[in-house]
């Protein structure tokens, strides 16, 4: 974490504070014996927190039978935790919405808010995990450090994050690349100051890498994580390959079947409004989920092969598409969508008889620093690197995808060997070229690090085309080149060189 951006954040006046009655609650539920009137008695002196409170208790979210009619009663039917996490959860939007944060889109701030907090509530409940309140409370919160950074950094922080425009996805890595920091590390930071439990902080912390959580808090930070993906859904312009990401983390996180994971977000829009109502902030205007999920899955269904006719076309207008398949730490194409292009670029290529070049691009040396330093510290250099690779070689019709752990990979069509090498080179240049900050700890100094990468890489054009019966005998030969610049000693470049036959 950048220090100068920390420390600015850290003596800002104008962050949100915890109120007394937040303080005194964390005081009273870190003691030995708890006593639950003396709690109750102290959410029920700040009136307008008690009726929050109540109000949500005995709204759509939790469907009680019975009616809580006190803070008492509250706790008795649904437990000291969850009162607790409620109480704590609307001071902080409270004082949030105190901040007055002005040049920010709150609108929007909000309705993000809500729904990945809801949304993250009923997945909780449907997938039978527990702490249905902290997931609630940890989406309602997720993003308060970009609160903070607004407050710290003024328009500073507005022109960084505004080319993201309505992807909130942009957000953590434009803030990487301009400031080293990311919202959703200083907002756990934060978390931890006003003494939150984890159950909050961890979520905060990882809603945009639920995958990188340690395994007692798993299940709240991908509650959360997928919530994140059904904010996105019901508010996107192109709802489809949203869907298709929501019903794919649906089932590998929690087992849900496509009908299961319609019924959550068909409950979801409900109680946004009824919360919005009780908390005061904006949830946007009114969504028609049903009619969401069907254009999406019409829209799915619709999603077929290319045709023969496809590989006709000239290759100097072939593109490939962006199919809304990224990878959630990087932002870049995921692993599954870069197997599905090499497939089509490398037949594309020899229908045309064009060049194609393919390299794997290794982190050197990631795997040792995730273990000696944390996997925070691993994310952090993959991110960093992701970003200066994709910089480095993105232009138009080439794909840059997550394709391991530690790996990058990129495919650049009708590119010749030599240009394939520049370009790697470029990219090797750019890697080394500036120390890496890390987050190693919420406190502390943030130690660089130093990294380079090992590339392999491999064209296939008139020379090497028939030597490769598929895409998949071209990635071996790449995987060998990468081992084979390891090998040599790591940053640097190895590329498949066919054997020309001795003439006779």
């Amino acid at each position: 974490m950048n220090p100068d951006v920390l420390d600015k954040v850290l003596r800002c006046d104008r962050l949100p504070s915890l109120p007394a009655v937040a303080v005194r609650v964390i005081e009273l539920t870190q003691q030995d014996t708890v006593s639950f009137k003396e709690l109750a008695d102290t959410i029920q002196n700040d009136q307008a927190l008690a009726a929050k409170v109540l109000r949500t208790v005995n709204s759509s979210l939790f469907g009680l039978r019975k009616k809580c009619s006190n803070i008492n009663q509250a706790i008795v039917m649904l437990g000291l935790s969850a009162v607790k996490t409620l109480a704590l959860g609307f001071s902080l939007v409270s004082a949030i919405k105190e901040c007055d944060p002005d040049g920010l889109d709150m609108p929007s701030y909000w309705r993000r808010a809500l729904y990945t907090g809801v949304a993250a509530k009923q997945i909780a409940a449907k997938a039978g995990i527990g702490n249905q309140e902290e997931c609630f409370l940890g989406g309602l919160l997720q993003d308060v450090g970009m609160i903070a950074l607004h407050q710290a950094l003024g328009c500073e922080y507005d022109h960084t994050i505004a080319s993201a425009g309505s992807d909130h996805r942009l957000v953590a890595k434009l803030e990487l690349d301009a400031h080293h920091v990311q919202h959703a590390d200083l907002g756990a930071l934060l978390a931890q100051r006003w003494k939150l439990p984890d159950e909050l902080v961890m979520p905060i912390k990882y809603h945009e890498k639920p995958t990188a959580a340690p395994s007692e808090f798993s299940a709240i930070c991908r509650a959360v994580g997928l919530g994140n993906i059904a904010a996105e859904l019901l508010t996107a312009t192109d709802a489809a390959p949203v869907l298709r990401r929501f019903y794919d983390k649906a089932d590998q996180w929690f087992a849900l079947s496509e009908d299961a994971a319609d019924e959550v977000l068909k409950l979801i829009t409900v109680s946004v409004r009824e919360v919005a109502r009780y908390l005061a902030v904006p949830s946007g205007p009114a969504i028609d989920t049903e009619q969401i999920i069907r254009v999406a899955r019409e829209q799915l269904a619709a999603i077929d092969l290319p045709t023969d006719d496809s590989a006709q076309q000239d290759p100097a207008q072939f593109e490939f598409e962006d199919t809304g398949v990224t990878d959630e730490l990087t932002g870049l194409a995921s692993r599954m969508r870069f197997d599905q292009t090499v497939v089509a670029a490398f037949e594309q290529a020899k229908a045309a008889q064009s060049s194609l070049a393919v390299a794997i691009i290794e982190i050197d040396n990631l795997a040792q620093i995730t273990e000696e330093i944390s996997r925070d510290a691993g994310d952090n250099i993959m991110v960093v690197v992701a970003g200066r690779i994709d910089r480095a070689l993105k232009t138009p019709g080439t794909l840059v995808a997550r394709y391991a752990d530690s790996q990058v990979a990129v495919i650049m069509p009708r590119t010749t060997r030599a240009d394939a090498v520049r370009a790697c080179e470029h990219a090797r240049i750019a890697v080394a070229a500036d120390p890496i900050k890390l987050v190693t700890a919420p406190y502390g100094a943030a130690p660089t690090v130093s990294t380079s990468v090992s590339i392999g890489l491999a064209v296939a054009d008139a020379s090497t085309l028939e030597r490769f019966d598929e895409a998949g005998a071209l990635m071996a030969i790449i995987v060998q080149a990468v081992r084979a610049a390891q090998k040599a000693g790591r940053n640097t470049i190895r590329v498949y060189a066919p054997t020309i036959p001795a003439a006779a």
